[in-house]
């Protein structure tokens, strides 16, 4: 039986929890919103779990998932400056071929995908729109700030799904 065939392990959904976990931790920002937390936790987890399963996790084919992954939680954190604006509006195409492609491979239906892209659409053009006072926010200085408060409850609910039985339950096949 290929691996096409075989039944997803546990092994694979916790390294798909695991590739979002660290995403999050490494974007080094806010935590999504809620929309996007959903998408991770339901549709981009089937696609990294089968990805997973599918190529290992030393293939180019995982390290190209796990980095649109990263990718993905960090185009929804708010810039702060026209440099930031411009990286963001320049990663954008790429970020949603990714994502096109993490939802073909996790059959996710078609209205499904593209609920999801109006909505990261929206939070994009509202993070790319200069501010409408002329003035850019400041860089904020993060030397001495912790990435994420595990004493959030969000935060804590996240890491709970990312962790409990409720992830095997959105890799269904």
């Amino acid at each position: 039986m290929s691996d096409e065939q075989t039944p997803i392990q546990l092994a694979d959904v916790q390294a798909a929890g695991s590739a979002i976990r660290k995403a999050i931790a490494d974007g080094d920002g806010p935590l999504p919103p809620r929309f996007l937390v959903e998408f991770l936790l339901q549709e981009w987890r089937r696609y990294l779990a089968l990805t997973h399963h599918r190529h290992g996790p030393s293939s180019p084919e995982w390290q190209a998932a796990v980095d649109a992954t990263l990718r993905l939680i960090i185009s929804a954190q708010p810039v702060h400056s026209p440099a930031q604006r411009s990286k963001l509006m320049q990663s954008l195409p790429k970020l949603v071929a990714d994502i096109k492609h993490g939802t073909a491979v996790a059959n996710t239906p078609l209205p499904v995908r593209d609920a999801f892209l109006g909505q990261l659409r929206d939070i994009h053009l509202a993070l790319i729109e200069p501010p409408k006072d002329g003035k850019e926010k400041p860089e904020p200085d993060l030397s001495d700030t912790v990435s994420m408060d595990v004493r959030d409850p969000r935060y804590r609910m996240l890491l709970d799904r990312l962790d409990g039985a409720d992830g095997v339950d959105h890799i269904e096949m």
